[in-house]
């Protein structure tokens, strides 16, 4: 390669975005022969060469002998699997959107967006117009401070409702769709003190959707059972100590879906074995090292049994609990912004192979880590996305077969959306997403 080869190489790359992979100059996804002959000319000191900036690390203007080594290992062996997203789409909401969820509202197949405001006690409705876009905000009152929200079939006319936890005023407001997208007046229920987020599913397996709402002030965990009609029926279960977060699934292999808290004050999770009809009994207790704010359940290693992970707020980390026999493996720690409060599990980039995903309130971004598939990950990637990013949801908004980024970013006072850039063919069909709760995705 001439020099002159070079040089326009070097100027076309130091023109657009650094690439993510080490080497890789033109940004393709894999690093050339080209790219590393610029490579080894740069780390040998050749001054007629500038740095490529993909290589140039530490962006000292050169290239040295340890990154032009992390250059050809990723010619060696491939750079690390990453998804791509566009320019973030802001829309506004009410004051300090704190949780969202994503539905399909009007009935149009679309999905629309719904966020919580902590600061404004309202929710605000966003309807998709049909092309991944969203419509100005539609604001209704619901209860003192939600910082929990969920949307499902609350009375059975098909079309999806809306709940909050309400920690300003211990309740729960339920919000029945007109059908349209529009809804009535909030009906509230007490729940406990200071609810901060709330599950929807069918936790008793009658058919009818039930509230989980984790309440960190509140001794036990409260559980509206749904009648089907929109009224709800209040029970408390024996839990963990100070439980921020619940999630539903079955964690112990017999079939019936369990319940998991992440106990922050304690730094351990809590596993409620169900045993059918809305009952749970006291299985065991995880211990962690750092505060769990939140938690997922998933099967991230392909083996067929339940896997738990675990959002840690400040400590910037996740934990990930593989399932090992009748028990779990100790917490393994995978690094990802600071201030990760909610934790989801999705097929980010179509591949089969569940991914995680964390909004970083600290840091003001989302963390994306890639799956294998053997319940190992990528390295962290890392999407700017506003500041103090509460909650985030992943949902296919513009119907192109890939899920894209939908983030409350409480202290702007917006919803930021940004759309994947890469198209798949993997079903990614629009569930009700349950925001800063509960999150369900197809894979």
């Amino acid at each position: 390669m001439t020099a002159g080869r070079a040089l326009a190489l070097v100027a076309l790359l130091l023109a657009a975005p650094a690439a993510a992979c080490p080497g890789d100059c033109d940004d393709d996804g894999a690093v050339g022969v080209a790219e590393l002959i610029l490579g080894v000319r740069i780390g040998l000191g050749d001054a007629a060469v500038d740095a490529c900036s993909a290589a140039d690390g530490d962006r000292s203007g050169t290239v040295s002998i340890g990154e032009l080594i992390v250059a050809v290992r990723a010619a060696l062996e491939g750079c690390p699997a990453r998804v791509a997203f566009d320019e973030p789409q802001r829309y506004a909401t009410g004051d300090s959107p704190r949780a969202l969820a994503v539905a399909d509202v009007d009935g149009d197949e679309c999905p629309d967006i719904v966020a919580a405001n902590h600061g404004s006690h309202d929710v605000s409705v966003l309807l998709n117009d049909g092309g991944g876009r969203f419509l100005p905000q539609v604001r209704y009152p619901v209860g003192m401070v939600p910082l929990g929200i969920a949307l499902a079939d609350f009375n059975g006319d098909g079309d999806a409702d809306i709940a909050t936890a309400n920690g300003g005023s211990d309740d729960v407001s339920v919000l029945l769709n007109h059908g349209d997208g529009t809804f009535a007046a909030a009906q509230q229920s007490f729940v406990g003190q200071e609810p901060r987020t709330i599950l929807a599913d069918d936790v008793d397996g009658n058919g009818t959707i039930d509230l989980v709402v984790a309440a960190p002030n509140t001794a036990g965990l409260p559980i509206l059972f749904g009648r089907g009609n929109g009224v709800f029926d209040r029970a408390v279960i024996g839990a963990g100590f100070a439980p921020w977060w619940a999630a539903l699934g079955d964690v112990t292999g017999d079939g019936i879906a369990d319940l998991v808290t992440a106990n922050a004050e304690s730094s351990d999770l809590t596993i409620l074995a169900g045993l059918g009809h809305g009952g749970f009994v006291g299985r065991s207790r995880l211990p962690l090292t750092a505060p769990a704010y939140s938690v997922a359940i998933a099967d991230v290693d392909g083996d067929g049994a339940a896997d738990l992970l675990t959002g840690n707020g400040g400590d910037a980390s996740v934990w990930l609990l593989l399932a090992d026999g009748s028990s779990f493996a100790s917490p393994a720690r995978l690094a990802v912004g600071g201030g990760a409060f909610p934790v989801h599990v999705a097929n980010v980039d179509a591949d089969s192979f569940p991914d995680i995903v964390t909004a970083n309130e600290i840091d003001g971004d989302i963390s994306i880590r890639l799956g294998r598939g053997d319940g190992t990950f990528e390295e962290d990637q890392r999407l700017p996305i506003g500041r103090s990013p509460y909650a985030v949801v992943l949902s296919d908004v513009d119907r192109n077969g890939s899920l894209d980024l939908v983030a409350a970013t409480g202290a702007d006072d917006e919803i930021a959306v940004r759309r994947q850039t890469q198209t798949t063919t993997e079903n990614t069909e629009t569930k009700p997403s349950f925001g800063i709760a509960q999150t369900k995705f197809v894979w």
